[in-house]
């Protein structure tokens, strides 16, 4: 392993216990089209999050690019209680990992 990769770069499947940047990779708690949403714990104030986990090979037609860049422009745009807040987007070669409120 390179200087200052993460874990989550090495393994695959990801696994319960895995880091991703700032975050500790636990159990799944949601699945749909394109991955899964899996529990995460922030690794310095121990906060819950969501890490929904895009698997890129799925995202292959233009109208799944689309809903997701979608997605991505609506998060980072709209700030409502009833709307899940996006904290961050982390990119590795396989999957995008959107990390979001619990």
């Amino acid at each position: 392993m390179k200087m200052g990769e993460n874990i989550i770069e090495q393994i695959e499947p990801i696994v319960e216990g895995s880091k991703l940047g700032n975050y500790i990779i636990s159990k799944t708690i949601g699945e749909g089209t394109f991955g899964k949403v899996r529990l995460g714990i922030h690794t310095l104030t121990n906060e819950k999050v969501a890490v929904k986990i895009l698997e890129k090979d799925k995202i292959k037609e233009i109208a799944d690019v689309e809903r997701v860049t979608r997605e991505i422009f609506i998060l980072k745009l709209i700030r409502h209680p009833h709307i899940i807040q996006l904290y961050e987007i982390i990119e590795t070669p396989k999957n995008l990992f959107f990390i979001m409120e619990h």
